[in-house]
């Protein structure tokens, strides 16, 4: 995985921490900072699966017809 993306997807984590900080929607709150839990998570895996590790878990959710 290139260092690019590495740094991209901890920019997108930073950012739903930062939003979840700045909301005062406290539910939104609640789900961005799961979000960026779950996206720590996530690169863990990776980048753990690429060190040969642990196999990664990857889930492709599919994604709603665009109109």
């Amino acid at each position: 995985m290139s260092a690019d993306l590495i740094a991209k997807m901890r920019g997108r984590i930073d950012q739903c921490r930062r939003l979840a900080r700045s909301t005062t929607d406290e539910h939104a709150a609640r789900v961005l900072q799961q979000m960026a839990d779950e996206g720590e998570a996530d690169l863990a895996k990776l980048i753990a699966a690429e060190d040969g590790e642990a196999p990664a878990e990857i889930l492709i959710q599919p994604q709603p017809p665009q109109a």
